[in-house]
């Protein structure tokens, strides 16, 4: 998938996304806390839509299926505090854990850093979310590059 974007400077710039490579994507705040919200993607697909109000005929729509990361309100991150902001994934016995966005609504990729000193965690074991090599565990937090 590709995102095309403004740069700082009025330019034209683009970024090409996978779920394997660069799944890190940002999309604008639906919520006060930050605003930006953040995600991972695990798939990308067009789907054939065939709905009522559509009559007989299908619709083709495009469809990001992510894991969210939730914002961590308690770490002071910023320009101000001179420290990347904090995140970590949304436990996935949350229902909002996981979920799909519409393509335009990516600003654009982003570049999440693992935690190390944090170490790692198991919020969710043998799941689809993963690739092969990926193992079990999660970092505990990751800092959003600014």
């Amino acid at each position: 998938m590709t995102v095309n974007y403004t740069t700082y400077d009025g330019r034209r710039g683009s970024e090409t996304l996978n779920p394997r490579t660069h799944a890190d994507i940002t999309t604008l705040s639906q919520g006060d806390v930050h605003p930006y919200d953040y995600s991972r993607i695990l798939g990308i697909f067009r789907v054939k839509v065939l709905h009522p109000s559509l009559g007989n005929t299908t619709q083709e729509v495009d469809i990001l299926w992510v894991r969210f990361y939730e914002f961590d309100e308690k770490y002071r991150g910023g320009w101000k505090a001179r420290r990347y902001y904090r995140v970590h994934f949304a436990n996935s016995t949350n229902e909002d854990a996981f979920g799909f966005l519409d393509p335009q609504d990516v600003l654009r990729a982003v570049h999440i850093i693992p935690g190390f000193r944090y170490g790692t965690t198991r919020t969710l074991p043998g799941s689809l979310a993963r690739w092969g090599g990926e193992g079990n565990e999660d970092w505990t937090y990751y800092h959003v590059n600014m």
